[in-house]
């Protein structure tokens, strides 16, 4: 199955999954089940983004976007991590004011035990078909991380219902959704500032331009160079673009092999596979660097 098959079997699972939790959410009177249930609902909107994001990216540029929809992926991966840390921090809120305020609810532990067990089969084969698919696109690792996720959540939820079942322990259903909430927390927070880099336009993690500069400036014809930028397009692509000061005025002809030069430097040393440079000489301006 390609990408978008497995997206589809993955949000038909969770859509049921989530339903089925809801409604025995309600009737157990258990918020480590409804939370589960919020959980598995953010995944269904999490997944349906991660969906279309990847039918955006096919897209190819046209006049209006020239670079197309290549960093929807990365856009669908920001949303996905900022919205389970948003889950994450309601549940743990709502958890802590049952927590103090002693609940008395009556809690169905049958219907936690059962729903729970459905929802690791669920999650678990959700986690599978996902699994290799993971290694090159923050899109469907950040989808990946939302089940992984359910799957550990539906796991403690089936142990607070045993806990509460045959140890009568009914404070397990908010110390576990608290738990949880702060790894869903922790296991986000990363993905959340590698999406956030990308889309910022920072430099890319182990691009270190005053050592590019250093490389590209041992090139006997240049002089300088200075108003550089390095930024990823998306996960994959690296840009770079610079003004590269000559020693010698030189014909425009005659540059080629100066650019041949760096970019060879550029692609073997550091990985960059757009390059974007502006030869001059002699010009009256200032030669910062980062500008």
């Amino acid at each position: 199955m390609n990408r978008e098959s497995r997206l589809r079997w993955v949000i038909g699972l969770n859509i049921v999954i989530t339903i089925s939790q809801i409604i025995g959410g309600i009737f157990a009177n258990s918020l480590a089940l409804i939370s589960d249930a919020m959980h598995n609902f953010s995944d269904v909107a999490a997944l349906i983004i991660s969906l279309v994001a990847i039918i955006l990216a096919k897209r190819k540029a046209t006049y209006s976007k020239s670079f197309g929809y290549k960093r929807a992926e990365v856009l669908a991966a920001f949303v996905n991590s900022a919205v389970i840390i948003a889950v994450a921090v309601y549940i743990i809120i709502e958890s802590s004011q049952r927590l103090t305020e002693n609940s008395s609810l009556q809690i169905n532990t049958d219907i936690i035990i059962w729903l729970a067990f459905v929802a690791i089969i669920g999650n678990g084969l959700s986690v599978v078909i996902l699994a290799s698919q993971i290694k090159d696109s923050m899109n469907m690792k950040s989808a990946f991380m939302h089940l992984l996720s359910d799957t550990l959540f539906s796991v403690a939820v089936l142990g607070g219902g045993l806990a509460m079942k045959y140890y009568s322990i009914t404070w397990v259903d908010g110390i576990l959704s608290i738990i949880i909430g702060l790894y869903l927390i922790f296991s986000s927070w990363k993905l959340l500032m590698d999406s956030m880099h990308v889309l910022l336009q920072f430099v890319p993690k182990g691009i270190n331009i005053p050592k590019i500069v250093d490389e590209v400036e041992k090139i006997s014809e240049i002089k300088n160079i200075h108003h550089v930028h390095v930024w990823q397009l998306d996960e994959h692509t690296i840009h770079f673009e610079a003004h590269v000061d000559l020693k010698d005025d030189l014909q425009v002809s005659n540059t080629h092999e100066i650019q041949q030069k760096i970019e060879i430097l550029l692609q073997s040393h550091f990985s960059i596979g757009h390059i974007t440079l502006q030869f001059e000489h002699g010009l009256d301006e200032p030669k910062t660097l980062i500008q």
